[in-house]
């Protein structure tokens, strides 16, 4: 429990997306979204992690003592061709193990992918999460939807590759969390 005086701590938890990879951690979502808010914000995303791994290490997220968790992954899932049922269970027993830790779990969705088949993959493993997600009340984060044109297409200038967002893909990502109050729950003060 984070006594009241103590600001909230989340953990980022994901692949190289929350990472900030090519730039770095200084560079991520995840720091910007901390700066912006005052919030401590401990980045645990991995390179290459997938769905699984990410998984494996919530036992070191819950070390942290956080009050919420952000678990995002999948895109090296679809990249390696892993069926989206498995994927998203991945995601939902993550999920679940924070819950049963007593922590504020949320999911966040891994954004468009510029390879066809990789992304059919993701959009199939988003219905999954999304399904899950509705049934068990779970908030997610839809980065999906802050890497887009006004068609609804990958938005290149937000790319620096086929994966990974750029400076500018990581500002968006960062305001999509921030303008849709998505840690509104991380940062309530505790028994209030």
């Amino acid at each position: 429990m984070v006594p009241p005086s103590a600001p909230p701590k989340v953990v980022a938890l994901g692949d190289s997306i929350t990472f900030g990879f090519p730039y770095g951690r200084h560079a991520s979502w995840v720091r910007r979204v901390a700066d912006a808010l005052g919030l401590e914000i401990e980045n645990l995303g991995v390179n290459g992690d997938t769905l699984s791994e990410v998984r494996a290490r919530v036992p070191l997220a819950l070390s942290h003592g956080p009050r919420c968790c952000i678990v995002s992954g999948g895109t090296n899932d679809a990249s390696l061709g892993r069926p989206p049922e498995e994927m998203a269970r991945d995601t939902g027993a993550a999920v679940e193990a924070l819950r049963d830790a007593g922590v504020f779990p949320i999911i966040g969705m891994p954004p468009p992918y510029g390879d066809p088949v990789c992304e059919q993959n993701l959009a199939a493993y988003r219905h999954f999460v999304n399904a899950y997600a509705g049934t068990r009340k779970v908030r997610v984060i839809h980065f999906e939807r802050a890497l887009v044109d006004a068609e609804g297409n990958p938005d290149p200038r937000l790319f620096a590759d086929a994966t990974h967002p750029s400076l500018e893909g990581y500002e968006a990502m960062a305001r999509l969390v921030i303008d849709t109050g998505a840690l509104s729950d991380c940062m309530e003060t505790p028994g209030a």
